[in-house]
């Protein structure tokens, strides 16, 4: 696990490393149940009708410091991770707890 010269774990440093986005049938299943249970079709949906307010989500140069605070203060097990405005990664309260098993 690398560290930036000020010794601080990136974010990008404890990215889980299975592909993300292998669960991404049954997160769109539970998505549509979720909205379902709204009374929004997920696949007739307008936008207005899927915002949900300002998306969460940390840069990849993030301090796990700053993840975590971020998580605990938005109430949030998994946040998306953003390099250059792009989704780099999903991280999650197993990859913190992961990261500190490892580090203890």
């Amino acid at each position: 696990m690398s560290k930036d010269s000020d010794q601080t774990t990136r974010v990008r440093d404890v990215i889980g490393s299975s592909d993300w986005s292998e669960g991404q049938s049954s997160t769109m299943e539970w998505l549509a149940t979720l909205l379902q249970d709204e009374g929004v079709d997920l696949m007739q949906a307008s936008e207005a009708e899927l915002v949900r307010g300002t998306p969460v989500f940390v840069e990849a140069t993030a301090g796990v410091n700053e993840v975590q605070r971020r998580m605990a203060q938005k109430h949030i097990r998994r946040l998306p991770v953003v390099e250059d405005g792009c989704l780099v990664g999903i991280i999650d309260l197993v990859d913190l707890a992961m990261h500190s098993d490892e580090n203890a």
